[in-house]
């Protein structure tokens, strides 16, 4: 099952890398996703004057900020591995629930599984009756394919659309199957668009030991797609963790600003930072824009 699962999968990375365009520059706008949160609240009231924007080393003019005015794509991708069995995917599926249940009409969801294999389960829709049914039916068992997940989930992004392309990734543990590696999944999300958040539910041999290997490559995903991973102690936690992941989504900025003094082509870091006003700030850390056919 999973052999042919592979190729389809390779197949996608070479796809992402075609059109890894995902902002355009020149006389085009960017428009660059930005979290500012002082913990895990986030700050609200900043303006124009409060942030401040270089593209490869250029400081620019950020030309315009906005909150919540866009629907949401979110791509919700959950592991369903072996040892989610028992209380753990009876508090995840509680919990998701409550999050696609506080959802507004005009956001999307898509719903992917990944254990052994990966697996689309429910597709992009705004339409909640299919997925609230599929979260009744999910099983835990297998192994973990994270990396072919959230790769997969990339494929969902929604095109020609101004939805926000969010992935929701919650996991329990490390990737033991996947055909792709961390590093090629890291380059597909730093390229995608899709901003992806990742809720780990810690082992229990783990904890108090300060951060694991299996939680600094989640960091590493997430920040690679400009969100953050956010840690649960016990499953139970999940309902108000993922509450506050919806609470920081509603709460980001949306810098627009045109390039200017900056080469089109190429990748371009952008950073992102602070004036006037205090808290952690976390934005894609660039866009790419591919020489002209």
């Amino acid at each position: 099952m999973k052999a042919l699962w592979a190729p389809s999968v390779l197949a996608g990375l070479a796809l992402v890398d075609a059109q890894a365009p995902v902002f355009r520059s020149g006389v085009e706008a960017v428009r660059v996703d930005v979290s500012v949160m002082n913990g895990t609240n986030p700050v609200p009231g900043l303006t124009a004057a409060n942030f401040v924007l270089i593209d490869r080393g250029v400081p620019q003019v950020v030309d315009h900020v906005s909150v919540d005015t866009v629907p949401l794509s979110l791509m919700l991708v959950l592991d369903t591995s072996g040892s989610m069995s028992g209380e753990r995917m009876t508090d995840l599926i509680a919990a998701t629930r409550r999050l696609v249940q506080s959802l507004k009409p005009v956001d999307s969801t898509a719903l992917l599984t990944f254990a052994e294999p990966a697996e689309l389960v429910v597709p992009m829709s705004r339409d909640r009756a299919p997925l609230l049914a599929a979260l009744d039916g999910m099983k835990a068992a297998g192994a973990t394919s994270l990396y072919d997940g959230l790769f997969l989930a990339l494929q969902m992004r929604p095109e020609a659309t101004d939805d926000r392309p969010v992935a929701l990734v919650f996991s329990d543990g490390r990737d033991n199957v996947s055909w792709l590696s961390k590093s090629s999944v890291a380059e597909a999300i730093r390229r995608s668009g899709v901003i992806t958040h990742i809720v780990e539910l810690e082992q229990d041999q783990v904890r108090g030991a300060g951060v694991n290997a299996v939680s600094l490559i989640l960091s590493e995903l997430a920040e690679a797609g400009g969100g953050r991973r956010w840690s649960a102690t016990s499953s139970r936690d999940l309902r108000e963790l993922f509450a506050k992941v919806l609470d920081e989504l509603r709460s980001r900025y949306l810098l627009t600003y045109y390039p200017t003094g900056v080469t089109r082509e190429g990748w371009h870091d952008v950073k992102v930072t602070l004036k006037g006003a205090g808290g952690d700030v976390i934005a894609r850390p660039g866009y790419f824009v591919a020489t002209p056919q």
